[in-house]
């Protein structure tokens, strides 16, 4: 199953790159649909860095546990993981099995991109689809999370 894609995205981040940058799509350059690209995917990233630092990753992660060292660190950022490791497309096979009933109802049901949107607004005073987020933003995001899948547990057990 798979849960989001960064493609779904990419079309409103070009958008909104090209309105904060001052470029015309015409000349954007693979570096500017990197970014973009970096841009429509910082959400999943930032939600894999969760399971990634959880040890929620699936058996197919495991194989890289350098990289994953890397995720938990935050010496590569979610994002990129997500983007390199994982082709842009956030799937069940990226979880290990324990953790589906929490990402099925709060990613898939649509609550994590509630909670996601509303901290950005509020906590980081951006809008959503205009940064990549930093390690910093991260470790400020990761408490919602942890509440989340808390009360999850609470209310499924």
């Amino acid at each position: 199953m798979c849960f989001d894609r960064v493609d779904y995205y990419c079309d409103k981040a070009r958008k909104v790159y090209c309105q904060t940058e001052a470029k015309e799509e015409s000349a954007l350059t693979e570096d500017d649909e990197y970014e973009i690209t970096r841009r429509a995917g910082n959400h999943i990233g930032f939600f894999l860095t969760w399971i990634v630092r959880r040890r929620f990753n699936g058996e197919l992660h495991r194989e890289i546990p350098e990289i994953l060292e890397a995720v938990k660190a935050g010496r590569l950022l979610g994002v990129d993981f997500f983007l390199r490791y994982c082709d842009g497309k956030f799937w069940d096979e990226d979880l290990c099995p324990e953790i589906l009933p929490f990402v099925e109802d709060y990613y898939g049901g649509g609550q994590y991109w509630t909670d996601y949107v509303g901290w950005v607004l509020d906590d980081l005073c951006d809008l959503p689809l205009e940064f990549v987020g930093s390690w910093e933003d991260y470790l400020q995001f990761e408490p919602l999370l942890d509440r989340a899948y808390g009360t999850f547990c609470g209310t499924h057990s």
